[in-house]
């Protein structure tokens, strides 16, 4: 019996241990599952950047004098990632030892880090390839590129993706979108995409890259068939953040023409009748994201970074451990140990680094300077971005254009919008740089003597010329337009010259609030809510054109682009623009930095010419009269602002003499309520001016 017990025993703490085993096992395939890996690709496959990228890598750029990898990685912690994968191709090297010396490296750091050299690879499609036959992905993984800036909370977007992957594993990719007007500075300007999604469950269902010059898009009618609401987009921002399942990386290698993202993958996995994989949409409407994949949104994520629209990403968040930047009224950025001349002049949205002298008679204004960098006497330094121990030479002009690291600009030479003089290029004295010349300090091919035409007899430099994007895309030409520092704005199809000329029928025709839904019900309720959203964008867009002092082109046609894509009136044009601009006239007067006049004046002489694209005919100036009336009801020195817009309008010919007696005798509205009647009080007084002037022109 003995032996019997002893064997039945030693079989119990067999199956126990097994057991044991088993559940350990289990518990370590949670934790592995809940795991968030992120693949970041280093290499942007790309040439827009160059000669920038010929010496550095695109996630080494600084962007406000911090390396575009720092944005990237402050991400991922946020986001909760434990594991990163950087995926290394060109300057492999560089990228290596930059993350070895980086705080990312340390054991305090919030994930582990490893770097994979993939030199072969040419397109994201390689890189992916090469990744599933390493077998390096285990679990859900975030795939990004290294050059995104972003403040999204990743907690929901995540539990959503997983409850998805619960539910049907043939979910395999969550992409994260931005919402945006379609003339956002931060969206690149020649990669526009149509999505279609289910309005119920935000599933992409169709998916096309768009050309310019292309005009329409084919849908498969069975997509009909299966979704009952469609909405058809173009108004995201997207930054190809995607939460991916490990299937991905192995659809990559079953598919080898599959080299884009979006264009190739993305599309090729909605249209294919086998797969049956499933990809969803998360749609980011409060926190910023962005990705500086050109000249273009390197520009605006600049911009915006410096004016805290990525909060708490900031410059003076000091993201590496020597950075000193305090932060100062009117969005000045200032590192310690700068010498800043008495008579110079650091006006608003500029970003200072440490070591840098600047002297008397200079005016930097929206701009980015690095370290250690000499700026002579009576420099004008406009939009640009002048990277760490630059020198800039008495009497010279930088507008609108990257100065690299070493660089030196001659003495009164000019450095035109758009330029880009890359890493120790010098520039001779009295030399103007052309706003489309990008020069170098590497010869192209056979050429060995220095350019003097372009840098100058002292000079040291080649201009930089490359053919390979224009064998690549058809649409050269307009990502040439739109990938330039300042973008090209007389190039852009459908410019706000050809809005503004829009016959008056058009201009008052009813607007169709069906926005690119199958729905076949279309409530009152979600009318206005697509008024309210449009009025809503509209004034922003005035209001960010303000604050960051837009040229009027491009504010113009962002409304008129807004317009359009929300199908809006010109009458809700107006309605936002005046808003905006009012709001802006109030602020100054409540905050006793002008009198009434002084403040109507400064922002109608500055942005009343807007209106120009707005009101067309006598029932327009008519309209536009009572919508600022009615503003000034709810305004402190209403009547006072009602008057001297008034007159201001009527001085830039936006408003005609026989329009404003029409509003003022015949006009029931104008006189409706107690509150229009009251904010009117001042207006007879001008009104009797007017005749006055009238009468004494006809006497003469």
């Amino acid at each position: 019996m003995g032996p019997k017990k002893g064997g039945q025993a030693g079989g119990n703490k067999a199956k126990v241990g097994k057991q044991e085993a088993q559940q350990n096992t289990v518990h370590e395939e949670t934790d592995q599952d809940q795991r968030l890996q992120a693949i970041v690709l280093s290499d942007s496959y790309q040439t827009r950047f160059q000669p920038l990228t010929l010496e550095t890598p695109r996630c080494l750029l600084p962007l406000c004098n911090t390396p575009l990898l720092e944005y990237t990685f402050e991400f991922l912690a946020l986001a909760g990632v434990s594991e990163v994968i950087v995926v290394c191709c060109a300057h492999a090297d560089q990228i290596q030892e930059y993350i070895a010396n980086s705080r990312w490296s340390n054991p305090s750091s919030p994930f582990t880090i490893e770097t994979v050299l993939s030199p072969e690879s040419v397109s994201v499609g390689d890189a992916m390839r090469d990744l599933d036959a390493k077998g390096l992905i285990t679990s859900d993984f975030l795939l990004v590129s290294g050059d995104i800036v972003c403040n999204v909370p990743f907690d929901k977007v995540l539990a959503e993706h997983r409850r998805r992957r619960a539910k049907d594993k043939n979910a395999i990719m969550t992409m994260v979108l931005r919402e945006a007007s379609p003339l956002h500075r931060t969206r690149a300007r020649a990669e526009s995409a149509i999505f279609v999604l289910d309005e119920q469950t935000n599933q992409c269902v169709h998916y096309e890259d768009i050309k310019t010059r292309k005009h329409q898009i084919t849908l498969d009618p069975e997509i009909f068939n299966k979704h009952t609401d469609l909405s058809i987009r173009n108004d995201f921002i997207d930054c190809h953040i995607d939460i991916c399942s490990p299937d991905v990386p192995a659809l990559f290698t079953e598919n080898f023409d599959y080299n884009h993202i979006r264009k190739d993958f993305v599309h090729g996995i909605l249209t294919s009748d086998l797969l049956g994989k499933t990809i969803f949409a998360h749609i980011v409407t409060d926190n910023y994201a962005a990705r500086v994949r050109s000249l273009q949104t390197y520009d605006a994520v600049s911009k915006d970074v410096i004016s805290r629209w990525t909060y708490p990403i900031t410059p003076d968040s000091n993201l590496l451990a020597d950075q000193t930047f305090q932060y100062q009224r009117g969005h000045i950025y200032k590192e310690d140990d700068i010498v800043l001349a008495r008579s110079c002049r650091i006006n608003s949205c500029t970003v200072i680094g440490a070591g840098t002298v600047v002297h008397d008679g200079t005016v930097i204004t929206g701009s980015v300077i690095g370290r250690r960098c000499k700026i002579g006497k009576n420099v004008l330094i406009q939009s640009a971005y002048i990277w760490d121990e630059v020198t800039i030479e008495d009497d010279a002009i930088i507008e609108s254009a990257i100065i690299a690291k070493g660089a030196i600009i001659g003495a009164s030479s000019h450095v035109a919008p758009g330029a880009i003089v890359s890493y120790n290029v010098k520039i001779g004295e009295n030399i103007v740089v052309d706003g489309n010349k990008r020069l170098t300090k590497y010869p192209a091919g056979e050429e060995r003597n220095i350019n003097t035409q372009a840098v100058g007899e002292d000079g040291d430099g080649y201009v930089y010329e490359d053919d390979s994007e224009a064998e690549e895309d058809d649409d050269y030409e307009e990502i040439v337009n739109s990938s330039g520092l300042v973008y090209n704005m007389a190039s852009l199809n459908g410019s706000d010259t050809s809005f503004s000329t829009t016959s008056t029928d058009q201009a008052h025709r009813k607007p169709r609030r069906r926005r690119f839904s199958t729905a076949s019900s279309n409530t009152i309720a979600s009318e206005e809510s697509d008024e309210d959203s449009f009025l809503r964008e509209a004034q922003a867009s005035v209001e960010r054109a303000i604050a960051e002092n837009h040229d009027l082109d491009i504010a113009a046609l962002e409304l008129s682009t807004l317009r359009m894509a929300k199908n809006a009136q010109f009458h809700e044009v107006r309605a936002a623009t005046i808003t905006a601009l009012i709001g802006r006239i109030s602020h100054l007067i409540n905050s006793n930095t002008l009198k009434a006049r002084a403040a109507v004046e400064s922002v109608l002489n500055r942005w009343g010419p807007l209106f120009r694209r707005q009101v067309f005919d006598q029932a327009d100036q008519i309209d536009f009269l009572l919508l600022i009336q009615r503003d000034c009801t709810r305004r402190m020195q209403g009547s006072s602002i009602l008057l001297h817009a008034i007159n201001c309008l009527y001085d830039q010919d936006i408003l005609e003499e026989e329009a404003i007696l029409k509003w003022w005798h015949k006009e029931p509205q104008r006189t409706e309520d107690a509150d229009m009647v009251k904010v009117g009080e001042l207006v007879p007084r001008w009104l009797e001016w007017l005749t006055t002037a009238e009468e004494e022109s006809e006497s003469e």
